[in-house]
């Protein structure tokens, strides 16, 4: 066993002798959810050798996942999918198909319902077959879970982490918050953080979510090899204990190399840029609780779409156990603007987790 793997490894001993110290939250807890593993112990890794050694894991799964890393292998990926919803125009079949050659070169479609595009990112810039519009959110949960699901910078995060068996597998379940939340070693999920639940023997992901009440599981079980890599051949994201997204990856392998492809249409060039999908954010929004809501703060999660200014394109609450309370959120984040991006040279298209709190008055 390496001694990476063993650091990990003693990190996991720890959760064993785990006492629990710290006085109740005053905030309502996660609702409960089957995919919710990290609901034991959670210890902070206490020397800079345990940090590394989780962030090294982390990392490992990351490279497995990522398709988009610098010096990924050029690629060719057909992937279909079942999207399940109220909404005729964000349910059915779809497909997302790409070609990519590297950072600079690539080329994707997607269709949808009664939606479909076909996009080629050209000298520093994405050309859309169809006029600029908001792309799905469906289609862009399918993108994050299949090409990104590993994102972001934590060698400033505070990490914590538990231990968790799925399908006979033991797993440790790093959880990743930005700030906001003191290094204790509290019981459980708290509602700010990321989790990554890990195979650390096989180094591949099993369960992402990125807020709680959504979870994406990923099925190896005949699993595509590619240049060193291990996909899963199936992914389902469940909302708040409902399958919104049945994912299949239906071939992988190496790309058609003709330069052609890669070159936009004069049409699609006098459309102007796309915008390019980024995310996801996780913020908080704080709201005075409806009458009647009394002691706890009652935080819902909105999953939503922001444009490059800030406006709401689309949004759906994730879990929420008060109907009432998931249609007064969903009901103020439409009715909100949030930030802008950063000024950037090209549009933006951003997916973001509003932690919406329902704050007692007295």
């Amino acid at each position: 066993m390496s001694i990476r793997a063993l650091q990990v490894a003693s990190i996991l001993v720890c959760l064993s002798s785990f006492s629990f110290s710290q006085d109740a939250p005053k905030v309502a807890p996660l609702p409960n959810d089957p995919l919710e593993l990290a609901t034991g112990p959670a210890v902070v890794p206490d020397t800079p050798e345990k940090r590394v050694a989780v962030l090294d894991l982390l990392e490992r799964a990351r490279q497995n996942s990522a398709m988009h890393a610098p010096g990924m292998a050029p690629f060719d990926i057909k992937v279909s999918f079942n999207s399940i919803g109220k909404d005729s125009h964000s349910t059915g079949y779809g497909e997302v198909e790409e070609t990519w050659l590297n950072g600079q070169t690539w080329r994707w479609s997607a269709r949808l319902g009664d939606y479909s595009q076909l996009r080629i990112f050209y000298q520093g810039n994405a050309y859309d077959e169809k006029p600029r519009g908001n792309i799905p959110l469906r289609i862009q949960m399918v993108r994050n879970a299949v090409f990104w699901p590993v994102v972001g910078n934590f060698a400033s995060s505070l990490l914590r982490m538990a231990t968790a068996k799925w399908e006979g597998t033991d797993l440790a379940c790093i959880l990743i918050s930005r700030g906001g939340n003191d290094a204790t070693e509290t019981p459980g999920r708290r509602w700010e953080e990321n989790e990554y639940c890990i195979d650390p023997k096989a180094g591949v992901l099993r369960i992402y979510s990125e807020a709680p009440g959504i979870y994406c599981v990923y099925d190896y079980d005949g699993g595509i090899s590619f240049h060193g890599r291990v996909l899963p051949r199936r992914s389902t994201i469940v909302e708040g204990g409902t399958t919104v997204l049945q994912i299949t990856l239906d071939s992988l392998e190496d790309p058609n190399r003709d330069p052609n492809q890669f070159i936009p249409t004069k049409k699609m060039i006098s459309h102007g840029p796309g915008a390019i999908m980024v995310g996801p954010l996780r913020f908080p929004e704080i709201v005075r609780a409806p009458v009647g809501y009394n002691g706890m703060i009652q935080p819902v999660i909105v999953h939503a779409i922001l444009d490059q200014k800030g406006k709401v394109l689309d949004a759906e609450v994730v879990q929420s156990s008060d109907p009432a309370l998931a249609t007064t959120a969903l009901d103020v984040v439409w009715h909100s603007s949030y930030l802008p991006a950063p000024e950037r040279n090209r549009p933006l298209q951003r997916e973001a987790f509003i932690n919406v709190k329902f704050t007692p008055t007295s």
